[in-house]
């Protein structure tokens, strides 16, 4: 498990971080490479700052001090330079920001009445509800994938099912908003916190962060791929369960 790149990237430290702090950490992250054969004094030149900014922001990554901290970098390289360690460790971070106890009651609302489902998703995550589409028909759950917000009112008998990972973006807003307009059941597939949450009967949530890639945001899929083949798994667990008992 990487112990300072994730955390350079998601900095989620739970207090505030000075500017001055936020500098070094900027600096540490896009010469990551670079560290381990650094000096201190060469970190405080190149970042612009003072050896107790350094210092702090050792302290805020969880390290004493400056060699610990190399140290743990050292390390991390070790494990990104090799391939199968490192997807192995993205993956393990990912699952560890997955709640998976929101499995059940999405499941449930699903298998509720027999339902009927709508689902939604924008960019990346349309192609997961393509997916996902796809596996509900397999279980003979009528599931239609739709695009506008007016397709809403044909389909009042349907539960609404919103794939974002973000939760953020105005369309998902406004679908969720108008599906509770219709007092319809709203479900989602999302970031714990955001915005869609306040709408929903039910959620599935996850605390991933959004991927850098020089300094251009990419939507990744995989958390979400994760968490759809788990409502999945449980479904099919129903069914089997349902089956046995006919």
């Amino acid at each position: 498990m990487y112990k300072v790149i994730n955390q350079l990237k998601e900095r989620n430290f739970g207090h505030p971080v000075s500017s001055s702090e936020e500098a070094v950490l900027d600096f540490l992250e896009k010469n990551f490479r670079l560290l381990p054969k650094m000096t201190v004094t060469q970190l405080t030149e190149k970042s612009f700052t003072s050896q107790a900014t350094v210092n702090r922001a050792c302290k805020t990554l969880g390290f004493a001090g400056f060699s610990e901290l190399k140290f743990a970098i050292a390390q991390d390289l070790h494990l990104m330079d090799t391939a199968t360690t490192r997807h192995i460790s993205k993956t393990e971070n990912i699952l560890e920001k997955i709640r998976f106890e929101g499995t059940q009651e999405v499941v449930k609302q699903i298998l509720n009445g027999n339902r009927k489902v709508l689902l939604f998703g924008l960019g990346a995550s349309n192609i997961s509800a393509q997916y996902f589409q796809r596996q509900l028909l397999y279980f003979g759950i009528p599931t239609i994938l739709i695009e506008q917000e007016k397709m809403l009112e044909n389909f009042k008998d349907y539960l609404l099912l919103v794939i974002s990972s973000s939760g953020e973006t105005m369309r998902c807003l406004q679908m969720v908003k108008r599906a509770k307009e219709l007092h319809m059941t709203v479900l989602a597939i999302t970031k714990s916190n955001s915005a869609i949450t306040q709408y929903c009967d039910a959620t599935f949530l996850h605390d991933v962060p959004v991927d850098k890639l020089d300094g251009i945001s990419r939507e990744q899929q995989l958390h979400m791929i994760i968490m759809l083949n788990e409502i999945i798994d449980q479904l099919e667990i129903e069914f089997k369960a349902k089956r046995k008992n006919m």
